[in-house]
């Protein structure tokens, strides 16, 4: 099951978003099971909405992003392009999609990635072969996505388990730092192993006089 954010303030845009989706995902999934949340835009705040999107990528409840460019009935409280650029500094892993009447200039934006940048004019015709294959994209990136979290999960989980048998396994603490650093990229981190007790000079220190004492003793 994979569930898709929508974030556009036309409602009409939104449900052609949702019907181009599920017409063309039986051609790529044997079981096309998709769901979307459709995200509440009027009077909030930009960091609600902002927080609410990474909780949600946080508790695995969506694993791909519609994001349209132009939120113009709510530009006086958050753009389509700050979304994306919240992304794309925060989790730039996470599958985003940028939805424009206007691709050329998205393209030409700091904010964006150009093979992320759909036309609307394409996409929400579901019985073109453009859409069909964008679609696909769509669906290709979740997967992608959701492999690659989970398997950086799981590493870190079996690496936690060694430390926790061994708290001087070096090459353990080590492991986990990498794993850390690149699962940031698929989601939030409020709190490494070291943020949450290890001080990585002491660390440190302490491998040093072990291998001091291994040295003198071997």
């Amino acid at each position: 099951m994979y569930r898709i954010g929508i974030i556009d303030d036309e409602k009409d845009e939104r449900d052609d978003i949702q019907v181009s989706i599920l017409d063309n995902a039986g051609w790529i999934l044997d079981k096309p099971e998709i769901e979307f949340k459709e995200y509440e835009l009027e009077g909030r705040k930009r960091e609600d909405i902002l927080q609410e999107i990474q909780d949600d990528i946080d508790e695995k409840n969506i694993q791909a992003l519609i994001v349209d460019f132009r939120l113009d009935t709510t530009a006086d409280v958050i753009k389509g392009w700050q979304i994306i650029e919240f992304m794309h500094d925060e989790i730039p892993e996470f599958p985003v999609v940028i939805m424009t009447n206007a691709p050329e200039e998205s393209k030409q934006s700091e904010h964006t990635d150009a093979d992320k940048v759909y036309p609307k004019k394409i996409f929400l015709n579901p019985e073109l072969e453009e859409t069909k294959e964008l679609v696909r994209n769509i669906i290709l990136n979740m997967q992608k996505y959701v492999t690659r979290r989970e398997t950086l999960e799981e590493n870190l989980a079996v690496e936690l388990q060694k430390l926790d048998k061994d708290s001087e396994d070096e090459k353990a603490l080590e492991r986990i730092m990498e794993i850390e650093t690149e699962l940031g990229r698929y989601k939030q981190l409020y709190q490494t192993t070291v943020d949450t007790g290890l001080d990585m000079d002491e660390i440190k220190d302490v491998f040093q006089q072990l291998k001091k004492y291994e040295e003198l003793l071997g």
